[in-house]
């Protein structure tokens, strides 16, 4: 079963989106800051990383360059509920909040292989 990794500093967001993965299906891994996301990667077998672009310390875009260094097969989603530029230009897909959750899922969907 394929292991998410939901990132975000908001741990009601984070838990909301880990009870509708978990309906859909997937394990779920949640970290509330970008260092904890990337030591969840690091020892865990993550099929894909869920960042949100604002967390304190590190911001999900960062994280996500680290990730690609750990893994570079990782697929990453960005979450982001501003208008950031660099976001969209990371290359990830970007995920703008307020979103429907099963628009997430069909995203993952999309990424992990069958």
């Amino acid at each position: 079963m394929p292991c998410v990794l939901i990132a975000d500093d908001n741990h009601q967001a984070a838990e909301m989106l880990r009870a509708t993965l978990e309906d859909a299906g997937y394990d779920v891994l949640t970290a509330y800051s970008g260092l904890a996301a990337v030591a969840c990667v690091e020892q865990n077998d993550v099929s894909v990383a869920v960042l949100d672009v604002l967390m304190p310390g590190i911001s999900g875009d960062a994280v996500a360059e680290r990730l690609r260094q750990i893994n570079p097969k990782l697929p990453v989603v960005l979450m982001t509920g501003g208008d950031e530029a660099f976001a969209a230009a990371s290359g990830f897909p970007v995920l703008r909040k307020p979103f429907v959750h099963e628009e997430l899922v069909e995203t993952l969907h999309r990424l992990l292989p069958k």
